[in-house]
């Protein structure tokens, strides 16, 4: 009798400990979730008419973001062969290119977005016959920056992958590897943690 007592607590208090740790673990991946913003939260808009991941635009973060401005500022690579002024962007905020929200000027008024707007089924040009057109390949030349690089790789990816999954890829490859805060484009280090850029993204010029 008195085995069994004891036999009904520990599984009494094991089930207990199963639904706490069960608990736990459930509100740490709702909150990794949350945290990362995945595709399933609706980022798809953040894969841009010409291919990039609005999610690391400096305009995107300035509004979106969680850190401070002049914090972001401190931890923006200097200009370089590749790498804009820090300062290029300062003071625009957007809501992403696709996101039909607030656009920062440039995007507005973006030919690449008005002509894939117009002509392509999901206002991107990954299916676009004419790619790699005028447009993109003109403003890839411009300043050469290296962010643009990957305008044309990003939209073979997006229509192999899907928008979808590329988007989620995406939103995870520019997050901080240690603390999972967002990084910009040409952030030398996490603005949150201070942990150095991630080798999952273009490596910055030195």
């Amino acid at each position: 009798m008195t085995s069994f007592k004891q036999e009904s607590m520990t599984r009494r208090e094991f089930c207990k400990d199963v639904t706490c740790t069960a608990f736990c673990c459930g509100s740490l991946v709702s909150a990794v979730r949350t945290g990362s913003g995945s595709a399933a939260d609706g980022k798809e808009h953040l894969a841009a008419a010409c291919g990039t991941w609005c999610g690391a635009c400096p305009a995107y973060l300035a509004k979106h973001g969680q850190t401070a401005p002049e914090k972001r500022a401190s931890v923006t690579a200097k200009a370089q062969k590749g790498v804009p002024d820090p300062k290029w962007m300062d003071g625009l905020l957007c809501d992403g290119c696709l996101s039909g929200g607030q656009l920062a000027p440039h995007c507005e008024h973006c030919q690449i977005r008005l002509c894939s707007k117009r002509t392509q089924k999901d206002a991107r040009c990954t299916e676009c016959p004419e790619l790699p057109c005028h447009r993109i390949t003109g403003l890839i030349r411009m300043g050469e920056y290296l962010h643009r690089g990957e305008y044309l790789p990003n939209l073979k990816e997006m229509r192999e992958m899907g928008v979808k999954d590329w988007a989620t890829m995406e939103e995870q490859r520019w997050r901080c590897p240690r603390c999972g805060g967002p990084t910009s484009w040409y952030d030398v280090k996490c603005a949150g943690c201070g942990e150095p850029r991630s080798r999952a993204v273009f490596p910055l010029l030195s």
